[in-house]
């Protein structure tokens, strides 16, 4: 049995509202969707899970039928589907009342439930979200109902918040396949049994690295899967040392140049550390600015004199502070203070 994972689609997020690229952005995830339903049909795949948040929010009536008819596209295929927080069954959710075609199964209880695949000697079992926040770890001893099948769990989750459950909880179950949603990220947790498939593509510039979906085939049991990139978008993080010697336009010119030689799909978020000068120091709204450039995020400290400020002020707040700091252990995080601590004593 052919099978497609994906989760976490997200349609109606609106990434990086405040960037001229905004609509298109709009548009990844159904461009996205559409070509696994693409992929589904000439591959002649014969299941399509789907672990949650397939929209972002409540769905309206026109969207679900505008899923409704894509899935229509691949009457051979089997789609099971389940609501995560963000799309969870509200009382009033359209998803409790809408009349979906004959290949589509909606588990809708709050619950663990079942369907019964006929023809695919599959049970593919789940639940949906009827709160934003489930914190009671729910796939816990899920009992698989006896005969000669095929189970599937299809299951979102995996914070404290969202039904939370260790990694290797599922790795001796009676499952021949976990198909998880909810963390972006997608990764094999179990080799070919347990498998995260992430965001189909990225909801923020936070969702780093690649996204897509997985391909699997269980036969005879045995379970292989593969991950299939989607490169509509992918953010790559750019972290940047920065000394005081470095000007804005010499550090301009080298993410231009770094963004020169990237692949039209991916836009970056930056990180600045290190220190700067504190009387020219580094702007980050200027590389924010720049082409494809998703978010700038400034680490950088000024580059202090502490020995100087400390005779200068020996008889001052400030000096007081420089000389108690270095006095104790000089970890990560005595550092910090000391670096916040002058800053603010300094704009004093």
């Amino acid at each position: 049995m052919k099978f497609i994972h994906i989760a976490d689609i997200h349609l109606g997020a609106k990434p990086d509202k405040e960037k001229p690229w905004r609509k298109e952005r709009e548009r990844h995830n159904w461009r996205a969707l559409s070509e696994v339903i693409r992929t589904a049909k000439a591959e002649q795949v014969q299941l399509l899970l789907i672990a949650g948040d397939l929209f972002h929010r409540q769905p309206l009536i026109q969207e679900l039928r505008e899923i409704d008819y894509q899935f229509s596209r691949i009457p051979q295929t089997r789609v099971v589907v389940i609501a995560g927080e963000h799309d969870y069954l509200s009382p009033h959710s359209g998803y409790l009342t809408f009349p979906w075609g004959e290949n589509v199964h909606f588990l809708t209880k709050e619950k663990i439930d079942y369907v019964e695949l006929e023809g695919l000697e599959t049970r593919v079992y789940g639940l949906s979200y009827c709160h934003k926040n489930i914190d009671a770890p729910l796939y816990h001893d899920i009992e698989v109902k006896d005969g000669n099948f095929c189970n599937i769990l299809l299951a979102h989750g995996g914070d404290e918040q969202h039904i939370p459950f260790e990694s290797n909880d599922f790795a001796d179950s009676a499952f021949d396949y976990v198909a998880l949603g909810h963390i972006h990220k997608p990764m094999e947790i179990v080799k070919n049994k347990v498998v995260m498939a992430g965001a189909l593509q990225p909801i923020d510039c936070n969702d780093t690295g690649e996204h897509g979906y997985f391909m699997g085939e269980i036969k005879d049991r045995e379970c292989q899967v593969q991950f299939v990139p989607l490169r509509y978008c992918e953010y790559v993080p750019l972290n940047l040392k920065v000394s005081r010697e470095i000007s804005q336009s010499a550090l301009e010119e080298f993410v231009a140049s770094r963004i020169r030689v990237a692949p039209e799909h991916q836009k970056f978020r930056i990180v600045l550390n290190g220190f700067c000068d504190r009387t020219a120091p580094v702007d980050p709204e200027k590389i924010m600015s720049m082409d494809r450039v998703a978010r700038v995020i400034n680490r950088c400290h000024a580059d202090y004199d502490f020995e100087k400020l400390k005779l200068q002020y020996e008889k001052q707040i400030l000096g007081q502070y420089i000389q108690k700091l270095e006095e104790m252990t000089q970890d990560e995080i005595t550092k910090k203070a000391l670096y916040y601590g002058v800053e603010a004593l300094m704009e004093e």
